[in-house]
């Protein structure tokens, strides 16, 4: 092993008769945490670029997909569209749209409809989009899911 090679943990030594067996490494913890900000410290160092993109893009992709949606819900709810637009009570909003594209434009926040039949427990209705700029809701029917895009 060279100087500046450190231990592996959970490195695997040949014994006696061909038999294998597993020798952990005894680092405490406080040098393993030193060891990984070392690493994160010469990762950053030699390729901040990839470095900021694997920290950041979690972090964007969580608040897109989680944060975004969490905060139009209850600006934008459903049951304000169902009264508006005088949906009946079988309709239900099925899943949430950040960007929701109808026939007639594309809008900033809507839901997919379905309705609750006897036949068919979920059956696609449509879909209803927020005009922000001009104020209230656009619906427009479909018949499948994929039909509105």
């Amino acid at each position: 092993m060279y100087q500046h090679e450190r231990p592996m943990r959970g490195e695997v030594s040949a014994i006696a008769e061909g038999a294998v067996e597993l020798s952990m490494s005894a680092l405490p913890a406080n040098q393993e945490f030193s060891e990984l900000r070392d690493w994160f410290a010469e990762w950053k160092r030699d390729n901040p670029f990839s470095f900021w993109v694997a920290v950041l893009l979690p972090w964007l992709y969580a608040v897109i997909s989680i944060g975004v949606p969490a905060t139009l819900i209850p600006a934008f709810p459903f049951s304000d569209a169902r009264r508006v637009l005088s949906l009946p009570p079988e309709v239900g909003a099925m899943a949430t749209r950040i960007t929701c594209k109808l026939p007639s434009g594309s809008y900033f926040f809507g839901y997919e409809l379905v309705v609750r039949t006897e036949k068919e427990p979920l059956k696609y209705f449509g879909r209803v989009c927020r005009d922000v700029v001009k104020g209230g809701w656009v619906l427009a029917k479909g018949d499948r899911l994929g039909a509105l895009k």
